[in-house]
């Protein structure tokens, strides 16, 4: 049984760090932010289930229930442990791991070809003044060249960070919170942006981002040079302490990377590739919450945009194609 819940996102240092906060420890925006990536993993993992679908079988569960579940939940335990010796007494653990085809398999879906898909959900909070909105591009699941897509991925964001935040956070004033990065969910490469609005609504957020990812090729090309320069020179700093030489070391193992190396290569034709809607590659999904006094029939507004809505989640999982699992 494994407790990571698979997705990653890239943090200021460019390491990559697990997105497992338990609730009790976040802000009310974490905790937004929280219920808005909960939303996407429901499209994207092929077996996960939401707080909803928890509630309607907890009342039915009793002590017994519980009690009898506990030896099955102990069987199935399934421990990875890197070690960072600073010692020279070490002690091995003396028990057999659980075989392969016992572990947890998580399969992502894998979107078709030009998927323009978007997700509208209300808010579950009805006092909930902001609406929020995140564009999920999906890349490539890992694969040989993998070091290479990660230097993409560094290098973009390393890019559009900045100009991202000026122009829809300082220049639009689009609402407070304005970020992207990269995404490695279950071993499956993406990009993210996130707007979140008291202000306007998940149509107009949308068209906002949207506009911006198309006018990033000429930012590619004035920029490219002098921030490739400095991605290469932060990933060759030394870490600044164990603890965050271990968290870098330990994200690898957890995804089956085990890759301590990197190399820098051109972003330009990647960006083609993936984030040029005339690309076939060009894979997106727009998962858009919508605050407690706006009307989703503004949906109806923005079709053009739009290739499928997703009205139920399960149905169309149910009619989608998988990763193969690479993850256990």
């Amino acid at each position: 049984m494994d407790e990571d819940d698979g997705e990653e996102e890239e943090d200021s240092d460019g390491s990559y760090e697990g997105d497992d906060e338990e609730g009790d420890d976040m802000d009310e925006d974490e905790m937004k932010e929280k219920g808005e990536q909960q939303t996407k993993k429901q499209l994207l993992c092929k077996r996960i289930y939401d707080s909803d679908e928890k509630l309607s079988v907890l009342n039915d569960l009793s002590l017994t229930d519980l009690n009898s579940f506990i030896p099955v939940v102990r069987s199935q335990i399934f421990i990875e442990l890197y070690v960072m010796v600073i010692c020279r007494k070490t002690k091995h653990l003396t028990t057999e791991p659980l075989p392969v085809k016992s572990r947890h398999r998580e399969q992502i879906t894998c979107f078709p070809l030009s998927a323009k898909l978007v997700r509208d959900v209300n808010v579950k909070n009805k006092s909930e003044t902001n609406s929020v909105v995140e564009l999920y591009y999906q890349i490539e699941p890992e694969e040989a060249q993998s070091t290479k897509m990660k230097a993409m991925l560094d290098l973009f964001h390393e890019i559009i960070e900045e100009p991202l935040f000026n122009q829809l956070r300082t220049k639009e004033q689009l609402g407070y919170v304005v970020e992207c990065g990269p995404r490695f969910t279950y071993r499956v490469h993406g990009f993210c942006f996130c707007v979140q609005s008291s202000k306007y609504g998940p149509v107009h957020l949308f068209g906002r981002i949207d506009n911006f990812i198309k006018d990033i090729e000429g930012l590619l090309i004035q920029s490219f040079g002098d921030y490739r320069s400095g991605v290469i020179a932060r990933l060759l700093e030394k870490d600044p302490s164990l603890l965050s030489e271990t968290n870098e070391l330990w994200s690898q193992i957890v995804d089956k990377r085990y890759m301590f190396h990197r190399e820098k290569k051109d972003v330009i034709s990647w960006y083609k590739t993936y984030f040029r809607e005339s690309s076939p590659k060009c894979r997106r999904l727009a998962v858009r919450e919508w605050r407690c006094d706006t009307n989703m029939k503004e949906t109806q507004t923005d079709l053009k945009s739009v290739q499928q809505v997703i009205a139920d989640a399960v149905a169309f999982k149910s009619t989608s194609q998988f990763y193969p699992s690479l993850c256990y």
